[in-house]
């Protein structure tokens, strides 16, 4: 199923909105840019986009800070923290993965603008190339019209 169409300049619902914290402009980005700095389009000052808050990352605040009841059998114990440390290292292994998707989505970026600032300069190149046989043409009328002007006389 597709998305909605949003309206343009209006936040998505997978959107982060938050203020600059120099100019006051409110910013939104795709949630999947939390944490990332961006330059702010307003005054230019670089900004940390705000992390998503617990409930929007899918996890409970309860999830986040488990408490965990402690048996009075030591036994009980040992199983308890076991399942703790389970439960820690399955959440470790889900931000590992989070984050190994935000470094190859940063060099998917980084690759895109090195191979965008390439065809920037080639296209400079290009233009300039357009600008001095412009010029030469230009200068070339200019003496046709001077060489003109002489044979009439």
């Amino acid at each position: 199923m597709s998305e909605p169409l949003q309206t343009p300049g209006e936040p998505g619902p997978n959107d982060i909105v938050f203020d600059c914290p120099h100019c006051g402009k409110s910013l939104a980005i795709d949630q999947r840019g939390a944490g990332i700095r961006i330059t702010c389009p307003d005054c230019t000052h670089e900004v940390q986009v705000p992390g998503l808050p617990p409930d929007e990352r899918g996890e409970s605040e309860e999830e986040i800070v488990e408490e965990i009841e402690m048996p009075a059998d030591a036994a009980q114990r040992v199983e308890a923290l076991e399942e703790a440390l389970d439960g820690a290292q399955q959440k470790i292994e889900r931000l590992v993965g989070n984050l190994e998707e935000v470094r190859e989505r940063r060099r998917f970026l980084e690759k895109l603008r090195t191979d965008n600032m390439a065809r920037f300069k080639t296209i400079g190149k290009e233009l300039e190339t357009i600008q001095n046989a412009m010029d030469r043409i230009v200068a070339l009328l200019q003496d046709a019209a001077a060489d003109n002007g002489l044979d009439e006389e």
